[in-house]
């Protein structure tokens, strides 16, 4: 899918309840560490904060509670908006249903979590960012990361057979990507870290491919079942990488910290 063609099926999303669609969810409750992470990255006292692609709003609302100064939360999703302004409110916590090349005004802190992989074109997004913050502003990114059991998993399959991971992902990125994309900009990545571990190399993946490899093999019209016995593989795979090395491989999630610097 082209970004634009992801609004509907994201104001659908929203409306049907985020919990039956994202994988990050588990019993209606969301398991990733990523708002954790997000909140340790900067120092946000007294900081203004654009939350781009906030989606049911908690992460700006969380921010919100950090000692910002303001925090605006926006996304192209009206459902998703609507669910915020109801779920998350605070006096100096605002949103709006717009897209990030419609915001003018310039903000201390830029956060964006999981929405780089789902636009087309990721380096002139962040070539808007980029205009919207001052000198030492900050760009705070989280998307999948691919370099666990996960993602070899996935970016096989998706470069030799065409079976990609996700139908709304447009790109799956890697910190190297990151780096090429910031190449020729005033942007400079300062800090790169992982988590999600167990959705990248443990039993939530093992759960999480499960599925996925079922219906994505499925869809690509390809032979499907011989995924119990790949599972049963990687079980015993995870199971060696939890009693001897635990960090070896990468999380399920990377956060990218990027700096604006003087020209």
């Amino acid at each position: 899918m082209k970004n634009q063609d992801l609004k509907k099926r994201y104001d659908q999303i929203y409306k049907e309840g985020e919990a039956t669609f994202f994988s990050k969810f588990m019993d209606n409750t969301n398991i990733s560490e990523t708002d954790a992470y997000v909140l340790a990255a900067a120092g946000w006292e007294g900081k203004s904060v654009l939350d781009a692609g906030c989606g049911t709003g908690k992460t700006a609302y969380l921010i919100s509670q950090s000692g910002a100064k303001q925090v605006v939360g926006i996304d192209f999703s009206e459902e998703a908006i609507k669910v915020a302004k109801q779920k998350f409110n605070a006096p100096n916590l605002y949103y709006s249903c717009m897209e990030l090349h419609e915001w003018r005004e310039t903000v201390d802190v830029i956060v964006s979590c999981g929405t780089l992989e789902h636009m087309d074109r990721p380096w002139d997004t962040f070539a808007m960012m980029s205009k919207l913050i001052p000198a030492g502003g900050q760009i705070i990114i989280t998307c999948p990361c691919f370099l666990n059991i996960r993602g070899f998993v996935w970016m096989g399959l998706q470069t030799l057979l065409n079976v990609p991971m996700s139908l709304t992902d447009v790109h799956f990125i890697s910190p190297f990507d990151i780096e090429e994309w910031l190449r020729d900009t005033r942007l400079q990545l300062v800090q790169t870290e992982s988590f999600d571990y167990s959705r990248g190399n443990g039993p939530l993946m093992l759960a999480d491919l499960r599925k996925r490899l079922t219906n994505a093999l499925r869809d690509a019209s390809l032979d499907n079942t011989r995924v119990e016995a790949f599972i049963g593989w990687l079980g015993k795979v995870v199971h060696y990488m939890e009693r001897t090395r635990p960090s070896a491989l990468d999380g399920a999630t990377a956060l990218y910290m990027i700096q604006k610097v003087d020209g």
